[in-house]
């Protein structure tokens, strides 16, 4: 009797560690492939999040093989269907082979745009546009790179009166035309109440606050960056880190974590982070991770705990 009732203990344990493992996303999110600069949304139906990546090789030592990026989905945020390449530089009429770096995506009155930084003929980074019907894709470039534009990291954003943003570079914001793709004014600076935006610059709005966040690749400790404004435009207010690196990668030449993206799902708001910790990576070759993101009762951010258990299954 003694050994049935250790059996079935042991037994209850594993259960409950099996079930564990099965409820949590576990951090990278993806993990047959390197992924990077995640751009995750929601998009109307608000059932399912959809996640825009760029792809680095598993022999990568620099940036210059990205290409052929990724869209995955999840409707529960731990199992991650891959969609496949949603557009790669082959597709790109006016620019060079390789160079596709962090994307984002937007949804307007019908048609999914998908924003790219790509290299022009003349070695130029400028920001490209492809559209699709679908979330997936795959997308077509609209066969010329947005007037206007320069540099790396586009992202959009969407106010709630339907007007559209599109960040880009080193801390520029101008307007998009209804069209969503021209730009509809010349580029704004953005004073933001720092000088440590690197890339990644990215805009989300809670409860009438618009965050402007972005990342420091340089820094030894903390890497996620974030200020708060009262408009798009900003001017922001400097409110600190919000994300650091692991401690195994402190002191790394190229600990490469953060480029993130913040999405509400199912009243829960994330995280989405990458990493160059995982089997073999670096900051050449980096995976996608996702954790939960909380905010204080006066609107600022609380610091991301970066865990490999990653985020619970929705719905349980």
């Amino acid at each position: 009797m003694v050994f049935f009732r250790k059996f079935k203990k042991l037994l209850t344990v594993c259960s409950f560690l099996l079930l564990a493992h099965f409820c949590y996303s576990s951090n990278p999110i993806i993990k047959h492939m390197r992924t990077a600069d995640p751009s995750a949304h929601v998009w109307a139906d608000g059932k399912t999040v959809w996640l825009y990546c760029s792809h680095d090789m598993d022999s990568a030592k620099n940036y210059n093989s990205m290409d052929e990026q990724h869209v995955f989905s999840s409707t529960d945020m731990v199992n991650w269907t891959d969609h496949g390449v949603a557009i790669s530089s082959k597709d790109i009429s006016w620019g060079i082979p390789g160079f596709m770096w962090a994307p984002d995506c937007a949804f307007k009155n019908g048609t999914y745009y998908y924003y790219f930084p790509h290299q022009d003929k003349k070695n130029k980074w400028r920001i490209g546009v492809a559209t699709s019907s679908k979330p997936e894709g795959p997308f077509k470039d609209v066969g010329r790179y947005i007037e206007g534009t320069e540099g790396i990291d586009p992202a959009c954003f969407i106010d709630d009166n339907g007007q559209a943003y599109l960040y880009f570079g080193k801390d520029h914001v101008a307007k998009l035309k209804e069209n969503m793709i021209e730009l509809a004014e010349p580029a704004r600076n953005i004073v933001y109440g720092a000088t440590n935006s690197r890339e990644g610059t990215y805009m989300h709005k809670r409860n009438g606050i618009y965050y402007y966040s972005y990342t420091d690749f340089v820094d030894s400790l903390y890497q996620g960056y974030y200020a708060m404004g009262k408009n798009p435009y900003g001017p922001f207010e400097f409110k600190g880190p919000v994300n650091r690196i692991p401690k195994t990668t402190i002191g790394s030449k190229h600990p490469a974590q953060d480029h993130h993206s913040i999405i509400e799902f199912g009243g829960q708001w994330y995280y989405f982070y990458h990493t160059g910790n995982y089997n073999g990576g670096n900051g050449f070759r980096r995976n996608v991770c996702v954790d939960y993101l909380y905010y204080n009762p006066d609107g600022t951010m609380q610091m991301v705990k970066q865990t490999d258990k990653g985020v619970k299954k929705v719905g349980l």
